[in-house]
């Protein structure tokens, strides 16, 4: 009877063997069918901000924005605003990415400034911050615009701001308040 069970034993243990190894060829080709379809997630945007200067720490590497803004008072129009900063923090990132920084009329889709380069992210976890200085930004005409960042074509993030001429009411901050 010991002989038996040694020998039914044996049979099992060979079926698990080639089960088990079917099961892992399985997952292998499903790896490699996965990797060829699989999408690279995108970056996600902790923050996009507008301001006039950013200054960063060399010894604590930590970040100030100064002059926060998300309007621009303009008399004339075209206008052209000296100097701006755009700081723009992203994570989520794996590996590289075609980026573009856009500036456009939300209204008409006017672009009236960009920039394209590459973001390489070495782990999911990293924090990529960007400091872009704009100079001599021309705007045509009054009304709100959007800067935008987008990663491999697609819009991962935006802020708008505003472009007001004379004689324009500010929008009202809250629901509360009359327009």
């Amino acid at each position: 009877m010991g002989l038996i069970w040694t020998i039914y034993f044996d049979i099992l243990y060979i079926i698990r063997l080639s089960v088990i190894e079917r099961e892992r060829n399985l997952l292998e080709n499903m790896g490699k069918e996965a990797d060829n379809t699989k999408i690279k997630p995108t970056p996600f945007v902790l923050s996009i901000n507008i301001c006039d200067s950013i200054i960063r720490d060399e010894v604590t590497k930590k970040v100030s924005l100064i002059g926060l803004f998300s309007i621009i008072n303009s008399n004339v129009f075209p206008c052209i605003h000296p100097l701006m900063h755009v700081y723009i923090a992203l994570t989520n990132g794996h590996g590289k990415y075609n980026t573009e920084i856009r500036f456009s009329h939300l209204e008409d889709g006017e672009p009236i400034a960009g920039m394209i380069g590459e973001l390489d992210f070495k782990n999911p976890l990293q924090i990529i911050e960007l400091n872009i200085c704009w100079q001599q930004l021309r705007f045509h005409k009054s009304g709100d615009y959007i800067v935008q960042v987008l990663c491999e074509g697609a819009v991962v993030g935006e802020r708008k701001f505003r472009v007001a001429g004379p004689q324009q009411k500010m929008p009202a901050i809250d629901e509360t308040e009359e327009s």
